[in-house]
């Protein structure tokens, strides 16, 4: 059996900001970072997509739906 190399995978960690924020952040196998920000999914659907019925989970399903 071969043994997997070690620093080649994607790494995942996530860190508290001073404002509360809570940031998702990548870190590739060449040193690059890519970082995202926790949000109210709620707000999301309404501010981006104009969404204002139903639930936040109707909401989402129904835009996760309509990119399959």
């Amino acid at each position: 059996m071969k043994l997997k190399s070690k620093g080649t995978g994607l790494g995942i960690r996530t860190f508290r900001g001073k404002d509360g924020s809570t940031y998702l952040v990548f870190r590739t196998p060449k040193g690059a970072f890519h970082v995202f920000c926790e949000v109210n999914a709620k707000n999301a659907a309404r501010e981006a997509f104009g969404v204002s019925e139903g639930t936040t989970m109707q909401n989402w399903g129904k835009l996760w739906k309509s990119l399959e």
